[in-house]
């Protein structure tokens, strides 16, 4: 990290408290943003998409098991979970052999990872909800 204390005179030294930190005032925004600790998190400019419809899930398929791993991270599926991360659709790690969901951020920075086979259970049915867009027919 690039910190400057300044000289005022051969006697006197300006000098922060312990815990402070000197950004060089030569830098630039960006170059501070750039040393910053804390990673820059996407701040979307639009609102979220909205669902129209919702139904909890009465029985398993892989359109269930996706909706349970992206709420399983907080997000109320890809549509939310894209907008909120600044990604495409195309930008979601999926396992090859199957297409499952196999890594998501969550919504408070840390990642979960997803094993290749099923994760939502027949008890857990019951808490995933499938939600319905306006672009979507039907469920």
């Amino acid at each position: 990290m690039i910190v400057s204390g300044v000289k005022a005179s051969s006697r006197e030294v300006a000098s922060p408290s312990r815990d402070a930190i000197v950004f060089d005032p030569t830098l630039k925004e960006e170059d501070i943003a750039h040393y910053r600790m804390t990673p820059q998190l996407h701040v979307p400019t639009t609102t979220p998409p909205k669902p129209t419809g919702l139904h909890r899930a009465t029985a398993w398929d892989p359109l269930v098991e996706e909706a349970y791993r992206f709420q399983s991270a907080g997000y109320r599926d890809l549509k939310e979970y894209c907008y909120f991360q600044g990604v495409g659709e195309t930008g979601v790690n999926r396992w090859p052999h199957n297409g499952y969901v196999k890594m998501l951020k969550s919504r408070n920075g840390a990642f979960i990872y997803f094993d290749k086979e099923r994760e939502c259970q027949d008890k857990d049915l019951h808490k995933c909800k499938m939600f319905q867009y306006g672009d979507r027919g039907g469920f």
